[in-house]
């Protein structure tokens, strides 16, 4: 199991060379890979939850979209992508952790399909999407991401 962690305390400076705080570590993302998909984690946090105080829908949706970019990722290490859509159904609400599966379903060319879901702390299925990213291959040379 390889370690992709993202929660704002946890990455040392090899992690984000370009040395950017990025949106996935100020959400609290936890990321690591597991076989063939990619696990995320989020802990309840009060700044994002809504007005009934379960997980905003934008916040599940981040944490969706950054499974499936994850499991591009894990196959493809290095390579730079962009979401060019997604589809997302919500299926219940919670408070507490909320962990997340991405996979791979297919890669062309120039773009990767994807899917996601979230699952409350009680193993419920409460979120799903599916997605497509355009990508490219990490360059020659370039500075990859690693994680001891």
């Amino acid at each position: 199991m390889t370690d992709l962690t993202c929660a704002a305390n946890a990455p040392g400076p090899d992690m984000f060379p370009s040395g950017r705080f990025t949106f996935q570590e100020f959400l609290g993302l936890e990321r690591w890979i597991d076989g063939d998909v990619v696990r995320v984690r989020l802990r309840h946090r009060p700044e994002l939850m809504n007005y009934i105080d379960s997980f905003h829908g934008g916040v599940l949706m981040s944490v969706l979209d950054a499974a499936m970019a994850g499991a591009i990722r894990a196959q493809m290490p290095g390579c730079s992508m962009v979401t060019i859509d997604m589809a997302t159904h919500f299926m219940g609400s919670t408070r507490g952790e909320i962990n997340a599966v991405g996979r791979l379903l297919k890669r062309t060319r120039t773009l990767c399909f994807c899917a996601a879901d979230i699952y409350d702390e009680a193993g419920e299925l409460i979120a799903s999407a599916t997605g497509s990213f355009k990508y490219r291959p990490a360059a020659a040379g370039a500075v990859q991401p690693t994680r001891e």
